[in-house]
């Protein structure tokens, strides 16, 4: 793709960012790159969003980078209802072997608890509000070409409908354009893992499950008995819902059979009401597999999501990983458009996101093992974590995060943070003008300088700081007698730090810079912190 194009120095549009593929982590790409005020272009192939009920459950670190962009109230109110369930049967009228409530997935280390909340419901969410903060989103329209350049991406589009062409001159490209990235494969980047695991079929069909739900409110159900062995998906607000099975093309199975007969019997095994009467809406196939690109980007292109990644959905983690890929790059992306720092910055998004990537892939990997009695071999296999440490507890070691001394710890415990520079900033819940507030909730577009109670000298280095390098930097001194007011001195030991201390968080809400206590010149030492973490120095 990349060879195919002849540059020109004409272009039809000019744009920071362009934006190849427009599902869910696309879509949220658009979303942070315009929450932080960059002018971006997503293009999907795809004449609209996905019908198909996947990706149903968002982490609550998930939640809290859609709080940072205003829009957790408006997925929540979209969600399945908190009492929904995960359960595991042997038909939807049948015996159940397990049942797990949504509203169990709450812990004290995050404001957010998890969110049910499928695909087809969250991606026009996410589209309205990219179009609300100024995003370009186009569909029906294709990637033709695209050609790195020293100083830009030349990319040529084109509008399906009535076939125009466009010359697009591009700052940066993000590829989220799927497992099968044309992107990665023109850049000739390679993928390391295992594979395909296996070949899913997708059945979308609309039923009256009222009956056989029994008044439960189901999200999805791994149903097992003599006759199949799939999920069944459930949208509670349409009267449609998704069965995924395995099938062998090796052995001459095709998609189109669970069109027709098949499909409906699988159906209504899974159901297990022997004459339920459907219809099946659409089919189609896809690849469980696991592989980690080699490397998450060239020159100005850089791959999130799927196309930097992609792991079997057993844990929920594939979408999440996709997602806060997008966010990591998108203030960074931001921060160099703005001139506010270096470009060496966006070095750090493959020396940040991979290691924990791989980790990540490592735990859906164990998951699948054990769901499905398979050993894991080679360096696949990987210790079990819990759910939380995987989701929040990961941390960073790159160029802009200043650890003071050289660590190797992949993650951390979440419900007992340290502090530490890599790690996400610990949760702890603070006063503000008589109104609970999370430390959360004060990390929006810029750094933010958290002080200790007597960190008055890293406050007043603050402004001097902020000042002469041009930035905006949130201010905040945290104590019984501060703007924010906290007791037991709760954040102090979550973050690490003397009454004297402060700690300097990156706008996506990870800690870059730690001082435990005082220092004898603050201003060169902030002045030196904030130099290194924008690649300035």
């Amino acid at each position: 793709m990349a060879n195919s194009f002849t540059s020109t120095s004409q272009y039809d549009e000019q744009i920071p960012v362009l934006i190849v593929g427009g599902s869910l982590v696309g879509l949220s790409t658009a979303l942070f790159l315009s929450w932080h005020g960059i002018k971006c272009l997503l293009v999907e192939r795809h004449r609209g969003l996905s019908p198909f009920i996947r990706a149903g459950g968002l982490s609550p670190r998930t939640m809290e980078l859609y709080r940072q962009s205003e829009l957790e109230a408006t997925i929540r109110e979209a969600a399945s209802p908190t009492d929904a369930q995960v359960l595991q049967v042997e038909s939807l009228v049948g015996k159940e072997l397990a049942a797990m409530n949504i509203s169990d997935f709450v812990t004290p280390a995050s404001p957010m608890a998890s969110c049910a909340i499928t695909q087809n419901m969250l991606e026009p969410i996410l589209q309205a509000r990219a179009r609300q903060l100024g995003a370009d989103l186009r569909f029906n329209t294709r990637l033709i070409s695209f050609q790195p350049e020293t100083d830009k991406v030349t990319a040529l589009i084109e509008d399906q409908a009535s076939g125009k062409r466009s010359t697009i001159s591009a700052r940066y490209l993000i590829a989220a354009d799927g497992g099968n990235s044309p992107i990665r494969e023109s850049l000739g980047i390679t993928t390391q893992g295992p594979g395909v695991l296996s070949h899913q079929a997708n059945i979308l069909f609309s039923a009256d499950l009222s009956g056989p739900l029994r008044g439960r409110k189901v999200l999805f159900c791994h149903v097992t008995n003599a006759d199949i062995q799939g999920i069944l998906g459930n949208d509670p607000f349409n009267a449609r819902s998704v069965l995924v099975v395995s099938y062998h093309p090796e052995s001459g199975e095709r998609e189109e059979e669970f069109a027709g007969e098949r499909g409906i019997r699988l159906i209504r095994a899974a159901v297990g009401v022997p004459d339920l009467a459907l219809d099946i809406l659409e089919t189609r196939s896809w690849e469980m597999a696991a592989f980690v690109a080699e490397r998450f980007g060239e020159g100005r292109v850089f791959l999130v999501g799927d196309s930097a990644h992609v792991m079997p959905p057993m844990g929920g983690f594939g979408a999440n990983t996709g997602i806060a890929d997008a966010h990591n790059l998108a203030w960074k992306l931001a921060f160099v458009l703005k001139g506010l720092a270096g470009p060496q910055l966006l070095d750090t998004y493959a020396a940040e996101r991979r290691p924990v990537v791989q980790l990540t892939v490592g735990q859906a990997l164990a998951n699948f093992a054990e769901r499905f009695s398979e050993r894991q071999t080679g360096d696949t296999a990987a210790p079990r974590l819990d759910y939380y440490t995987v989701v929040l507890g990961y941390l960073y070691h790159s160029a802009a995060v200043l650890e003071g001394t050289a660590s190797s710890e992949q993650y951390e415990d979440p419900q007992q943070p340290t502090g530490r520079p890599g790690s996400r900033a610990p949760h702890v819940m603070l006063e503000r003008a008589g109104k609970p507030i999370s430390t959360l909730d004060l990390f929006k577009r810029n750094f933010v300088l958290l002080c200790a109670e007597a960190g008055d000298a890293w406050s007043d280095a603050g402004k001097l700081v902020a000042k002469q390098l041009g930035i905006a930097l949130d201010i905040y001194r945290i104590g019984e007698k501060g703007e924010l007011i906290e007791g037991e001195q709760r954040f102090q030991q979550a973050y690490g730090i003397s009454s004297t201390g402060a700690v300097l968080i990156r706008p996506d809400g990870f800690i870059g810079w730690r001082q435990r206590g005082t220092a004898e010149h603050p201003k060169q030492v902030l002045f030196s912190a904030l130099s290194q973490l924008l690649s300035r120095e």
